[in-house]
């Protein structure tokens, strides 16, 4: 597949911001700034995919990274579903959008405000739009709500969609409907049906949020994509099953994996690549029914996830929301119209904050909120503007979430150094406390320990080096989005 750079796409790009920032108006209305030859724009969104499992994805490697750019330090700001899915459709910190957790009251669908996303920008810029899968967490307590923005909805209306491959509601443009537990029922399998539907049909430019379940737990494969990967090995690091945690502030709360831990993070993992490939067959339909009515070369596609996931790693199996490597990072490719030199791999930091800009940019449009992150495209025309060397990683919930009684936290990732601060703990009532003193810290030198195996937050030796990311930390957490 040639993903052809139009010159109208090409013009609109190379007149927006030169230094990869993208200028925001206060109203929820996004400004229009040029008509001619708008990309179409489809955005996919997996659910707890890891960084590492892209190579199981055919159609992604030929059709999407051996066309575009892949973003290979790509971070979210925060590793849960629903923080990281609101910072998706923003641009802003989970500081800034008030989404802190899946839940209520400062988590869930309920908490986001909706008014001013994405969709809103584009589709006040004559842009269709469509959602299609997974919106937020508990969007089931307002299902009959549609967002603003949305020109066709068709979303999971579950209490846990991710946990529904069968069996789930969807609203369906405001009508709830019900799909059973037959094998065409397979939840992925109508998301894409239903996505490839929107494609072929909307007058462009359009917009799609493909947003699938896999592979989320429990992640059971399509019926023909059963056993695919079975008896793949895990991805077996230095940190899997961390022999001494004597260090960590959590030390005591979890013990060392034993083999039968060991089989079901491996079955999971087997389950998870093959509930990938009807995610990665609708992508590779999608390409090809674009490429059949010759928009191919002015659409382009953004492939990430809302989180990743630990498997294992410092004792810690099947776990997201925790600062470590494997939970932040995710995978990040954007191909097609506007790309520099197709192929390429990007070291520069890439986050969840910076999708919505990125968007709005291609499309040619403002944002209507102030943006914490920043637009790729100059990056995407590889060129090289002065680019962020740190950015803020923070879970500001509250109690146990089903991922190991994760106590609130901020911090600062930076291209060497992690350093966390954990915070005073905001118990859900009846569940057990979690021995976190206040003001526990963890720091980590990313260029001597990749696996974060040593935390030299207390070691003497580092009380400059200490000083200073906190210093850096509390900039960037004072800093208006925008700034």
């Amino acid at each position: 597949m040639i993903l052809v750079l139009v010159a109208g796409l090409l013009d609109l790009v190379r007149s927006g911001s030169r230094n990869g920032g993208v200028r925001t108006s206060g109203g929820g209305a996004a400004a229009h700034a040029g008509a001619a030859a708008r990309p179409n724009v489809i955005l996919i969104v997996t659910d707890d995919q890891r960084w590492d499992s892209v190579w199981s994805m055919p159609n992604v490697r030929h059709d999407l990274q051996d066309h575009g750019v892949t973003f290979t330090n790509a971070f979210v700001t925060t590793s849960f579903c629903c923080p990281s899915r609101a910072s998706i459709l923003t641009g802003q910190y989970s500081h800034h959008t008030g989404v802190y957790s899946d839940r209520g009251p400062n988590g869930g669908a309920p908490a986001f405000r909706d008014t001013s996303t994405v969709a809103t920008w584009l589709q006040g810029a004559g842009y269709r739009t469509a959602l299609v899968g997974k919106y937020l967490n508990e969007y089931n307590l307002m299902a009959h709500h549609i967002p603003p923005g949305w020109s066709q909805w068709d979303a999971l209306a579950n209490a846990d969609p991710a946990l529904h491959y069968y069996d789930y509601t969807m609203n369906q443009n405001g009508r709830l409907v019900h799909y059973g537990s037959r094998p065409r029922d397979y939840a992925d399998t109508v998301l894409g049906s239903i996505a490839l539907r929107f494609v072929q049909t909307a007058r462009p430019p359009f917009f799609l949020e493909f947003a699938p379940i896999a592979p989320h737990l429990p992640a059971p494969p399509a019926p023909g994509d059963r056993g695919r990967f079975a008896g793949t090995a895990l991805p077996m690091r230095p940190n899997y099953n961390e022999a001494d945690v004597g260090d960590k502030p959590w030390s005591g709360m979890f013990r060392p994996l034993l083999p039968a831990d060991a089989v079901t993070l491996r079955t999971y993992w087997d389950t998870a690549l093959a509930s990938l490939q009807d995610v990665d067959r609708s992508i590779g339909s999608m390409v090809a029914a674009l490429r059949a009515d010759g928009q191919l070369r002015n659409t382009v596609f953004l492939f990430t996830s809302d989180n990743g996931m630990l498997l294992g790693e410092h004792r810690l199996g099947e776990r997201k929301i925790w600062p470590y490597e494997e939970s932040i990072r995710v995978p990040l490719v954007v191909a097609g119209a506007g790309i520099s030199d197709p192929g390429r791999r990007s070291p520069d930091l890439a986050l969840n904050i910076d999708i919505a800009p990125t968007i709005a940019q291609l499309a040619g449009v403002r944002p209507g909120l102030p943006q914490d992150g920043r637009s790729l495209v100059p990056l995407l025309r590889n060129e090289h503007p002065p680019w962020r060397r740190a950015f803020v990683v923070e879970y500001l919930g509250a109690g146990n979430h089903g991922d190991g009684f994760v106590a609130p936290f901020d911090g600062i990732r930076t291209t060497r150094y992690l350093y966390v601060r954990y915070g005073p703990l905001r118990m859900v009532p009846g569940e057990p406390r979690v021995p976190y003193p206040n003001g526990t810290r963890e720091l980590y030198d990313l260029a001597r320990d990749p696996y974060e195996l040593q935390n030299i937050a207390a070691d003497p030796a580092e009380a400059a080096l200490r000083a200073r990311l906190g210093a850096e930390l509390q900039r960037l957490l004072r800093r208006p989005a925008g700034a």
